[in-house]
Formats: structure tokens, sequence, C-alpha cells
């Protein structure tokens, strides 16, 4: 007996079905034909450990490793820095990671972000160097670009972040 399928599906045959289930059957039976689990040892009292849990699901994946817990962050700290919004960075992880709840993902979405001000803090003169440089690149496309007011701007956050510069430009607008 064999049942028919759409043409996108192979036909599925009555007799694997019922070999299915028989896999799936009990080793042993009762006198009474009830089946006989072997998790369960009737010498032991039902308590908590008997009969044992039942056995994971096959989507359950293992607890993340050391070495992939630091990836994960480094990686959420990759999209923090790029600002993605926050249904991306989820989409992202799920992808990658294979993680959908949301309460795991904030998690290493905020440890990424305490580490970055971590090392922010720790790297203080590094980051001001980088920034410095790169303002100053800046600056110098934008005066090749015949972009002055821009040039001038980024000299100007140079000066800032320097030290050089410590009160506005403009002072405070008097009120009449």
């Amino acid at each position: 007996m064999s049942r028919k399928a759409p043409a996108t599906e192979a036909p599925v045959d009555a007799d694997q079905v019922l070999l299915e289930e028989l896999r799936q059957a009990p080793p042993q039976q009762d006198a009474d034909g009830q089946p006989v689990w072997p998790a369960a040892d009737p010498s032991r009292p039902v308590g908590k450990g008997n009969p044992p849990r039942g056995r994971r699901s096959q989507s359950h994946k293992p607890r993340a490793t050391h070495m992939e817990v630091e990836t994960r962050i480094a990686e959420a700290q990759l999209w923090i820095a790029q600002r993605l919004p926050l249904a991306e960075m989820r989409e992202k992880a799920a992808q990658n990671w294979g993680i959908t709840n949301i309460k795991t993902i904030s998690r290493y979405l905020a440890l990424a972000r305490q580490r970055m001000v971590e090392e922010l803090i720790s790297d203080r003169r590094r980051h001001q160097a980088e920034q410095i440089f790169a303002l100053n690149d800046c600056a110098r496309r934008a005066m090749d670009a015949g972009q002055f007011n821009a040039a001038v701007g980024a000299f100007r956050v140079i000066a800032e972040i320097g030290g050089l510069l410590r009160a506005p430009i403009k002072p405070p607008e008097a009120k009449t």
C-alpha cells in the first residue's frame, strides 16, 4: 500500500512508516503488555533521578567554547562600531552563531560595549593618535578637493583632541 504523493515529494511507503514506528518502540513489555522503558529502574523510587530526564533535541547546540565566546564578542564589537541597527545585529547573530534568544544576544552586545569602553579608557593615547592621524588624512583630502570648510573643521577637531583648543571658537551669545 503506497499513497500518492505530490510530484515534489518522493512516494512514502506504508511499510517504511511502520518500520519507523517499530524502531521507536520500547524493546520490552511487562506481563500486561505495557511498554517497559529501560530508563526507569523499578528497584529505585521514582524521583528526581528516576526516570532520568529525556535526551536533548536534535536541534540542541552545546555551550560555546571560550574561543567561540571571544570571537562572538569581537564580532559584536565590530557590529557596534559599524552602528548597525539592533534588528540587523540580531539577524546576524542568528545566522552566524545560531542564537535566536534575544536575551543571550543582548548579553553579548552589552559585554562587547563594556569591553569597548574599557579599551578606550586604557588605551586613550593610542586612540587619540589614531583619530588625529585619520583626521589629518581627511583634512588633506578635503583640501585637495577644494573643500576648505571641511578641512578647517577637521583641523579644529584635531586641536580639540590634542588639547590645544579648550574654549569654543565662537563666544556664547549674550542674553538680552
